[in-house]
């Protein structure tokens, strides 16, 4: 029904029409044909996005000219906050939104609507080592393929046609793939946490086959555990060299109110590094322990944050540290979640900034390099960070309660903002 509806138009007509008046017999092939349209709206208002990602950096360009920083980090973080998300996940928006400059065939399908954003990351994450002529080339050819494709046939398709243009280009890229070796941990729900580990496929998947095996064989003698807890557990006890890896010594840092401290209610516990778990898991960690070091770190009761005192000194203490990873749990920047790697003075020290835990903030890597670019300023009100862009756009960041009590009305980063004209000068 909605087939033949132009894209721009899609949306205003699916919320115009009455379902409930169709006929029984074609009131879900409606909707489905809906469903279709407003792919069609989703991917074209991402192509649109992109486009404007495109000239944004190339005005950024212009304006910060040579010896000024660093326009694509700029822009990273301009798009970061404005959509609300991660520097990580913004530069892989900005990175697609360069590389259709040279993919123009693309891009009109992608403003169309007849290829998802997903295909269109696929095609260009593959055809990134391909320069000049090679990619006007596969630019008309993959096109004429896309449509229909899944992101996963797209990719391999492109992989075929870039090997096919380049093969000394697709070596170095495959080799410099593989050197991006890496470990990562992401905390689950109750409790849990998920390691990933990226390196070359062969020596993962042999590590895989050789807990596969030996969680089998102890199967197959009577063990009974699961598969997955023989695999997880002997996968500790390699890499830790510990007998039973409940053996671990660990530093607790338990964050919680004065009730919880007492027994008195049941409130969640904020463990440092994780996130929120029950007060019967964070006694159990502490017991399972052979030598633990508990630090009990209680919260203000107005607000929910954590409040200390640190010493005047250029770095950041341990304690003080701790603190700011206690306090902030993630990175500060605006619509950032990844874990804090560097302790950032928001009044910079030069210029007479404290080192405390008020004048400290969390950041990850990119959104410390974001902060020092040309045309950003942080400042603070109260207990909030505010973010000013160099478009003068304004971004508060606010500490999390670590132990909310009113559900998702709390939040570490909110969106907010004022636009407002700024010279970059």
């Amino acid at each position: 029904m909605f087939t033949e509806v132009a894209t721009e138009d899609a949306l205003r007509d699916v919320r115009a029409h009455d379902f409930g008046a169709d006929p029984a017999q074609e009131c879900g092939a409606n909707r489905i044909d809906a469903i279709t349209a407003l792919e069609r709206v989703v991917a074209s208002a991402r192509a649109e996005q992109a486009a404007q990602i495109s000239a944004l950096h190339a005005e950024r360009v212009e304006v910060m000219g040579l010896g000024r920083g660093d326009p694509t980090v700029s822009v990273i973080g301009e798009v970061a906050m404005a959509r609300n998300v991660g520097p990580g996940a913004a530069g892989t928006q900005v990175g697609v939104a360069l590389s259709l400059e040279r993919l123009q065939a693309v891009a009109a399908l992608f403003g169309a609507g007849l290829v998802p954003e997903a295909v269109v990351r696929a095609v260009v994450t593959e055809s990134a080592s391909l320069h000049g002529d090679d990619k006007i080339v596969l630019d008309g050819e993959i096109s004429e393929m896309l449509p229909g494709l899944t992101a996963r046939q797209a990719s391999h398709a492109t992989a075929r046609m870039v090997i096919r243009l380049d093969a000394e280009a697709a070596r170095e890229r495959a080799e410099r793939n593989r050197a991006d070796q890496r470990v990562s941990m992401f905390p689950d729900t109750d409790g849990v946490a998920i390691l990933q580990v990226r390196g070359p496929a062969e020596q993962i998947l042999a590590t895989h086959q050789a807990l596969d095996a030996r969680a089998r064989a102890l199967k197959a003698a009577g063990d009974e555990r699961t598969l997955g807890q023989i695999m997880v557990q002997t996968l500790v006890q390699r890499v830790t060299g510990l007998v039973r890896p409940d053996d671990i010594d660990v530093e607790v840092q338990l964050v919680m109110d004065a009730k919880t401290l007492l027994g008195e209610d049941g409130e969640p516990v904020h463990l440092v590094g994780y996130g929120p778990i029950s007060p019967d898991i964070a006694d159990d960690l502490i017991a399972r322990a052979p030598d633990p070091t508990i630090r009990r770190l209680l919260v203000d009761p107005v607000d929910g944050t954590l409040v200390v005192r640190d010493l005047r000194r250029r770095r950041f203490t341990a304690p003080s540290r701790s603190h700011i990873r206690a306090r902030d749990r993630v990175c500060r920047q605006p619509g950032c979640d990844l874990q804090i790697r560097d302790d950032d003075h928001i009044h910079a020290f030069a210029d007479g900034g404290l080192t405390t835990a008020a004048n400290g903030q969390g950041l990850c890597k990119r959104s410390h390099t974001i902060k020092s670019q040309p045309g950003w300023v942080v400042t603070t009100e109260g207990k909030a960070n505010v973010w000013q862009t160099p478009t003068g756009h304004n971004y508060r960041s606010d500490p999390p309660a670590v132990l909310p009590r009113d559900g998702p009305g709390t939040s570490a980063n909110s969106g907010d903002h004022w636009p407002r004209r700024r010279s970059l000068g």
